[in-house]
């Protein structure tokens, strides 16, 4: 069975009250219960500053592609009467929406939004070709009908589309009503089938429960709140059926001895004006100035402070769908007390606990009894903790799937399935309706209404989009720059199926980010006549366009573009985008000794704000198990981390897009290196690389008259001065010292092949690259013992541990010792990756589910 949940009760203003935590608490429970059942989250794309927080919420449950998001053109607020067409528009593009995910059964977490926000509800206003999709809604009260003189008759704005509401909800399926009081009113005022309508139940987030705090930080909790000691606690919304008014006179109506004692805190988000009444009333009851908090909204863990340390909670709402605020209380073994009225009793369970809620009397008086009477007192906390366990939302989501698939069985025995025959059928009706919708209109933004529409529109192909800034921007040069070019080499020319391949590129100016077609163009000049196929469609370098679907990996590392493009990427993942990044290392964190000043604080805001995409690809195990540390320490909500996988560079050369020429010596270069022992280091020199250790090491051998050769191969790095100046004035320069600046990969090939053995003295990696090229040249290797070094190399390198130089001589000469009797580790059956298969993870672990555990397996073997 398909289960598509609109999620708009955790989208809309509802999301900071009960209904918020309920619509999430039931959802998550109903996907952990889902069993062979496929669930589909539906949100709301008007309301777009939610949606990536509600992805993160179900990251560690499922797959972000089961997460759809639907557009339409905004306000569509039911409080304005302009707004009537858009909103017409956007329930017709929301059912077509639906229907196109062909659902078995739609679950409405929350009918009655949209009045002052962009929700938008409606069951069976259009048909676009299906007619078994059941419907059914989380049912919370009818509250405004049943007191339609308190809330519909003096606000005719709302009275028109309640009663609109009221007509629709009839038509749904099922109703799983979240008390039994509430599902006596769906029978009784909706005319609803008592077998139609289902108590589910409720419950609260496993964040309340009783916890332990510090005196102290219960002092400045306290103090923060402006309470004195001892209080009497009420928490919730403050519409006037929650009957705050009434508990200030009940609590007037206490003894001012009691009073002295026993503070009155309302905690809770108001309106200005709901304050400004609640004060009123206090003067108007003669209480002194602090004998009643009102606290305004207060964070969840304020929230549970609260509710473990009140003397007792009190709940005198005259009518409640259920009456989250008091289980919650309960939940953390706070003694409550409540109205005896509508589903309260259900939630508190204990008849001596009840009062009458609409006389300030009855409450004041049951106040009085439970705080003068101990053995009362101790047995309603008792009592709290065992009755709050019996309500579970696993429970609740078992009764919910196990009432739609009684309404699925039943229904599939007399109605078979009739699926839309074509999407093109069905976007032609929406179309009709639309244009019905805005004939005559001169005004309407027809352009708007194009470009969300187009959103919702997913193509055969979506986009693989590719982050080039760097190579777009200057190309550095360096090895980042070195594997991007490789992967970009496969990918172009073999596009990935099932993907419509785009580089694109951003600078740290304009938010957003262009194609990069031009850059492509150039690119594909140095790609076979296949590749230069792909490119003949490419335009200018115009803004990309994005949707669902599409897959968004940051290959190349800019750290002032990404930083700065850090609101986009989100703006990215909320249209359904699967954001990723490829992270090469964590060294300028891990070992900011070795980077210039600020590269680390530059390195760990870019780290910061790849906390919240959706997942990251790391170049090795090393790096994955790196950065998953760094989580652990750093990131401030553990259960939204991003996903971590990795994979393993390529080493084959020639199939990375090489560089050619053989200039300068090369001829007396090579025969050199072929001339004596020679052992090479490859990589731009800088003080991580250990290139100073090694020298010092090759001077003690070459004053010991050892006959070999020291060949450096990169670039000048940063730092490095002293030794460049030592590679330029030394004796040997030229003859057993080789320094090569500068040279092609081609040059570089030649180079390995004519070596005897690499040397890798880095003291931190994210890869070991030059390991694996050797390996293919079955030139030994002679490594530091660092966990990526081992990870690349295994048992194929011979390693060292050395602090001093002198040490690593000693390495370098037993190495010697071994090689010349055959005994040294070999490096020919090594296994390593073509760049073809190294790209090839990358693509693996691009289109895997982003879920928070770290994923490792048999594709990752570097075969």
């Amino acid at each position: 069975m398909r289960i598509v949940i609109d999620m708009q009760g955790a989208q809309t203003g509802s999301r900071f009250r009960g209904i918020g935590r309920y619509t999430m608490a039931l959802t998550r429970a109903i996907v952990r219960q889902r069993a062979e059942h496929e669930i589909i989250l539906l949100l709301n794309g008007m309301l777009h500053e939610t949606i990536v927080p509600i992805q993160d919420a179900f990251r560690d449950l499922m797959p972000k592609n089961k997460i759809r998001i639907w557009n339409a053109l905004a306000p569509v607020y039911t409080d304005d009467i302009k707004n009537a067409t858009r909103r017409n528009i956007a329930e017709a593009i929301r059912e077509e929406y639906i229907d196109r995910l062909k659902p078995d059964i739609l679950l409405i977490t929350s009918f009655f939004e949209g009045f002052g926000d962009n929700a938008v509800h409606s069951i069976r206003d259009c048909d676009y070709g299906r007619s078994d999709a059941l419907v059914a809604s989380i049912f919370y009260d009818v509250i405004p009908l049943i007191q339609k003189e308190i809330y519909l008759d003096p606000n005719p704005h709302f009275q028109k589309p309640y009663y609109k509401k009221i007509e629709q909800l009839k038509k749904a399926d099922l109703l799983l009503s979240i008390s039994e009081s509430s599902r006596t009113e769906a029978i009784e005022y909706l005319d609803f089938l008592p077998e139609r309508v289902v108590n589910i139940s409720s419950a609260v987030d496993d964040t309340f429960r009783p916890t332990v705090f510090t005196n102290e930080e219960t002092c400045r909790f306290k103090a923060r709140l402006g309470i004195r000691d001892r209080f009497i606690m009420y928490s919730g919304a403050t519409d006037d059926r929650k009957n705050h008014i009434g508990l200030i006179s009940s609590y007037a109506l206490l003894p001012e001895a009691m009073r002295a004692v026993y503070q009155l805190v309302l905690v809770g988000g108001l309106p200005e004006e709901h304050k400004y009444r609640f004060e009123q009333h206090i003067k108007k009851c003669g209480l002194s100035d602090g004998d009643v908090v009102i606290t305004g909204r207060v964070s969840d863990q304020d929230l549970l402070h609260a509710y473990n340390v009140c003397d007792l909670y009190v709940f005198p709402s005259w009518h409640e769908g259920f009456g989250l605020p008091a289980l919650e209380a309960m939940s953390c073994g706070a003694p409550v007390i409540g109205a005896n009225t509508t589903s309260v009793p259900e939630v508190i369970g204990f008849d001596r606990a009840l009062f009458d809620p609409y006389s300030p009397r009855s409450i004041a008086d049951k106040i009085q009894e439970v705080l003068t009477d101990p053995g009362l007192l101790a047995e309603l906390k008792a009592h709290a903790l065992v009755h709050s366990v019996k309500f579970s939302w696993d429970e609740s989501a078992k009764r919910s799937i196990e009432a739609m698939e009684t309404l699925a069985s039943a229904r599939s025995s007399v109605v078979s399935s009739m699926d839309v025959q074509n999407s093109a059928k069905a976007q032609g009706v929406l179309l009709q309706k639309i244009a019905l919708q805005i004939a005559g209109s001169k005004e309407f933004d027809l352009l708007g209404l194009a470009q969300t529409m187009a959103r919702n529109l997913s193509g055969v192909k979506s986009q693989l989009l590719v982050d080039v800034s760097e190579l777009v921007l200057r190309d550095s040069h360096t090895g980042i720059q070195r594997v991007v070019r490789s992967i970009l080499n496969e990918w172009l020319a073999n596009p990935p199926e099932n993907f419509d391949l785009r580089l694109v590129y951003a600078n740290n100016v304009h938010i957003g980010y262009r194609y990069a077609n031009s850059f492509t163009r150039r690119f594909l000049g140095q790609l076979s006549t296949q590749g230069e196929s792909l490119g003949d469609h490419l335009d200018e370098d115009l803004s990309i366009d994005f949707g669902y679907g599409d897959v968004f990996v940051a290959l190349d590392m800019q750290h002032e573009v990404q930083i700065f493009q850090h609101p986009f990427y989100q703006h990215m993942r909320a249209h359904g985008v699967d954001v990723r990044f490829v992270i090469y290392d964590l060294l300028p964190v891990t070992m900011p000794q070795y980077f210039p000043a600020n590269t680390g604080e530059n390195h760990a805001l870019w780290l910061a704000g790849i906390v919240n995409v959706d997942g990251v690809v790391c170049i090795s195990q090393a790096v994955a198990e790196e950065f998953g540390n760094w989580l652990v320490q750093n990131a401030n909500d553990q259960s939204c981390r991003p996903a971590i996988d990795w994979f393993h560079l390529g080493a084959d050369i020639e199939n990375s897009v090489p560089t050619r020429g053989l200039h300068g010596n090369f001829e007396y270069v090579i025969k050199k290196i072929k001339s004596s022992f020679s052992f090479i280091m490859v990589g731009t020199l800088e003080p991580r690389k250990g290139y100073a250790e090694v020298l010092d090491a090759f001077n003690m051998l070459f004053d010991k008259g050892l006959i070999c050769n020291l060949v450096l191969v990169g670039r000048v790095g940063w730092g490095m001065d002293d030794l460049v100046k030592n590679l330029r004035l030394h004796p040997e320069s030229g003859h057993r010292l080789l320094w090569l600046e500068s040279i092609s990969d081609e040059y570089l090939e030649e180079v390995y092949e004519a070596s005897t053995c690499l040397i890798a003295a880095s003291y931190g990696e994210g890869f070991g690259l030059p390991l694996i090229e050797a390996a293919k040249h079955k030139l030994p290797i002679l490594a530091r013992d660092i966990p990526i070094f081992r990870e690349v190399a295994g048992e194929h390198a011979f390693y060292f541990k050395a602090d001093q130089s002198v040490e690593l001589a000693q390495a370098i000469e037993s190495w010697l010792d071994m090689y010349q009797n055959g005994q040294h580790p070999k490096s020919e059956h090594m296994p390593w990756l073509t760049w073809e298969k190294s790209a090839a993870q990358l693509l693996h672990a691009l289109k895997q589910p982003a879920h928070n555990e770290m994923k490792s397996n048999e594709v990752k073997v570097a075969h």
